[in-house]
């Protein structure tokens, strides 16, 4: 997600134009606001990040006809801690759920619902950092003067 920083949970941490038709899109914000694309194959389809002073501003993404008649938008993402428990929460509270946790591989997991006024929004969970591998601690010195081994008596 863009910058440096993990946002925190519970914030808006990315934005995404899903639209009937990309090339134009693409024409409208370079022209727009200076920023530039980065084409990225996405399985059926390309997903092209939006570039501000080089840095990820946000991602667009054509409509295919496989996903239905879809308007074209904006969706906001917000950083939780587990997509799953917060689908399955929305939609114990009515939500619409769009698409249940679904992984993007080597970035994270998201899923995307639809509130108790129609409007979309997504959830991300960034994927798991692999743990650091734990150093081994030195040994302990002994305070005082070590004791010296005993010979063998034969």
């Amino acid at each position: 997600m863009a910058g440096n920083s993990t946002p925190a949970a519970g914030s808006f941490c990315w934005n995404e134009l899903m639209t009937t038709d990309a090339a134009k899109a693409k024409a409208f914000y370079a022209a727009l606001f200076g920023w530039k694309m980065n084409d990225m194959p996405m399985g059926p389809g390309t997903y092209t990040m939006l570039m501000n002073a080089g840095e990820q501003a946000g991602g667009l993404m054509q409509i295919r006809p496989d996903m239905g008649p879809i308007p074209s938008h904006w969706l906001s993402y917000v950083m939780v801690p587990n997509v799953d428990a917060v689908i399955a929460k929305a939609g114990s509270l009515g939500a619409q759920i769009h698409v249940p946790g679904m992984d993007i591989p080597g970035i994270g997991r998201f899923g995307v619902f639809a509130g108790p006024t129609g409007e979309s929004l997504a959830v991300f969970q960034s994927a798991a950092k692999p743990a650091a591998a734990a150093k081994p601690k030195p040994a302990a010195k002994a305070k005082g003067k070590a004791a010296k081994p005993k010979a063998k008596k034969k």
